[in-house]
């Protein structure tokens, strides 16, 4: 079962203590247990960059695509090695996860799974959706902050 929806986003970081929140749509779909959300974010500096965001069975990968470029992995209490690149730089970093996790307004029925073809008993995913997760970034074993990132999709225009 594939299910796809418009979604407005709201993206909470506190970066070291600094919080900022933004506002956003994007799309919301879902491909058996796997969800993804895509959005486009425009900065003065780094122009548009798309994002898109993917969860499955506790892992969260975050991949950004424009003037900058990235790819971070996250799994609760594992350390993961991750790029970036853009005109000016290029590294790896390793990101360090304390917490990650996911709610869902509701979950669909076991029965309603398995007529999918589905065997497990894992419940499906639908909206609202809530992700948070916050882990310590490293740059050359360098810590260079400490992250909570909480990503929220709602259906809905405003």
């Amino acid at each position: 079962m594939n299910d796809m929806a418009i979604v407005r986003l709201t993206l909470t970081s506190e970066i070291d203590g600094d919080r900022q929140e933004h506002q956003l749509r994007g799309e919301w779909f879902r491909k058996g247990r796997t969800v993804y959300v895509r959005y486009t974010e425009n900065d003065d500096n780094a122009g548009e960059v798309r994002t898109v965001v993917r969860w499955r069975d506790g892992e969260l990968h975050v991949s950004r695509r424009g003037i900058v470029e990235s790819e971070q992995t996250f799994v609760a209490g594992v350390r993961r090695t991750g790029k970036y690149v853009s005109p000016f730089a290029r590294f790896q970093m390793v990101t360090d996860t304390s917490l990650l996790w996911m709610q869902c307004g509701d979950w669909m029925q076991k029965d309603q799974v398995q007529q999918e073809g589905d065997p497990d008993d894992n419940p499906v995913p639908v909206l609202p959706m809530l992700l948070e997760w916050h882990y310590k970034m490293y740059v050359d074993e360098e810590l260079t902050g400490q992250f909570k990132i909480k990503l929220k999709a709602e259906t809905g225009t405003n």
